[in-house]
């Protein structure tokens, strides 16, 4: 039998073997293995990776031994990112694919981000391609695959774009007025799916052409739980306070982490509020000082008998934001993960520093309590609590704009990965048949 008749005729076949003779030697034992009864050869003849525990060998650059090859596989999430970045960005991201019902391949590039994946979420496929010729070995056994999607755009990111059979979509992590937002970088994508339309105009407002990117709205998927349960209001206030970190460099640095202790002293003693703290997980990335600022905060607390708590930095956002109705931000992206909750948000401005952001159509001012000193925090705190939340209606335009207000309730980012799978046909590498 040749082998284009063998791929005609029993694709599932040749596509075995082409595995077992390009999958490297360290896999090769699972794919060849027998199995033990009848049941076992129909459902686990074509798996070239199970689920049982293993750790890749430091050795090597490439694991894919959490991989069935032989299913369907149309998606592929790359992260490039190491272990406390990739974490948070990958965690929103995975439960929202599982709700889609296709398979989905992660691709890290980082081996303690690998074993995160695999200890954490052992259902799902997860491949650890150190180089970039190890992310080609994976891409030619994956015939089906049609789209790349992106949480983050670092430089490796490029070892798949490279890729002209594919679609590769920016998805992001969140949504920012920060300037990396909307830059020049990201025109490397074909798409950029955006939550709402704010991030759209960011790209739109600045001075460099973005024809050849197709925007995609397809809402907040992880906020929409949130979202549809914001009328749904707490009885007392209860403050969350959300400090970004330093910064890559000093110039963007607008984090209000350094008057974080005279924020949670302000809260509790002159309001008699709850205020709970929950730091970025890159504090003291850059500045070594605040390294140890979990633990401060939390010996403060308790020193001075403060109705406040520390949150882990390693907890997701929008698994807590339910729990308050006040929050204290940075010019960040979890401003607009604050406002699915539609409640008052109060964001700090620097003034000792031109604060540059990528502009959409709505700023900070025009739904957010912004603020510069301590003194100006309190005073615009009480005339919100007194009962004059006088942004309300702003705010509410503002979920729309920045989240995508019906997109998220009616799950549009998972609609949308059902539609591409089952529309678009598979495309295949060119190389993979050259042995024909």
């Amino acid at each position: 039998m040749s082998k284009l008749t063998k791929l005609v005729n029993t694709p599932e076949l040749f596509l075995r073997d082409m595995v077992e003779k390009r999958v490297p030697a360290i896999v090769k034992p699972l794919i060849t293995r027998k199995p033990t009864n009848e049941k076992d050869s129909e459902s686990n003849s074509a798996i070239v990776a199970t689920k049982e525990a293993s750790k890749p060998d430091s050795k090597n650059t490439l694991d894919i031994r959490h991989v069935n090859f032989y299913q369907n596989i149309p998606f592929i999430i790359h992260c490039g990112e190491s272990l406390a970045a990739g974490s948070n960005q990958l965690a929103p991201w995975i439960p929202v694919f599982t709700q889609a019902n296709r398979h989905f391949l992660i691709i890290v590039r980082n081996e303690p981000i690998y074993k995160w994946l695999v200890n954490t979420f052992p259902w799902i496929y997860v491949a650890y391609a150190k180089s970039a010729s190890d992310v080609e070995e994976v891409i030619k056994l994956l015939p089906s695959l049609k789209y790349v999607f992106y949480p983050s755009s670092t430089g490796n990111n490029i070892h798949l774009v490279r890729f002209n059979h594919l679609n590769h979509v920016f998805i992001g992590h969140g949504d920012s007025d920060k300037q990396s937002s909307a830059h020049k970088a990201l025109r490397i994508y074909d798409e950029i799916w955006t939550a709402g339309q704010a991030h759209i105009d960011r790209f739109h407002n600045m001075d460099f052409d973005t024809a050849h990117l197709k925007f995609l709205k397809v809402g907040r998927p992880n906020l929409s739980k949130i979202l549809k349960n914001s009328e749904q209001k707490l009885p007392l206030p209860k403050v969350l306070y959300l400090p970004t970190w330093e910064g890559v460099i000093e110039d963007t640095n607008y984090s209000s982490t350094h008057h974080s202790g005279a924020i949670l002293h302000e809260i509790c003693s002159n309001f008699n509020l709850t205020i709970d703290v929950k730091y970025h997980p890159f504090t003291g990335n850059r500045n070594s000082a605040l390294k140890n600022i979990n633990n401060n905060t939390e010996h403060m607390i308790i020193e001075d008998n403060l109705s406040s708590s520390v949150i882990h930095k390693d907890v997701n956002i929008a698994n807590i934001i339910q729990n308050y109705n006040i929050f204290i931000c940075d010019i960040s992206g979890v401003v607009t993960e604050c406002l699915a909750a539609n409640c008052p948000i109060f964001v700090y401005v620097p003034t000792d520093r031109t604060v540059i952001i990528a502009e959409s159509n709505m700023t900070y001012h025009d739904y957010c309590y912004t603020y510069s000193s301590l003194e100006e925090l309190s005073e615009k705190l009480q005339i919100v609590l007194s009962g004059n939340d006088y942004l309300a209606e702003q705010r509410a335009k503002a979920i729309d704009y920045f989240l995508g207000h019906e997109e998220t309730l009616n799950d549009k980012f998972i609609t949308q990965l059902k539609g591409i799978a089952e529309n678009n046909q598979p495309k295949f590498i060119s190389r993979l048949f050259e042995d024909l």
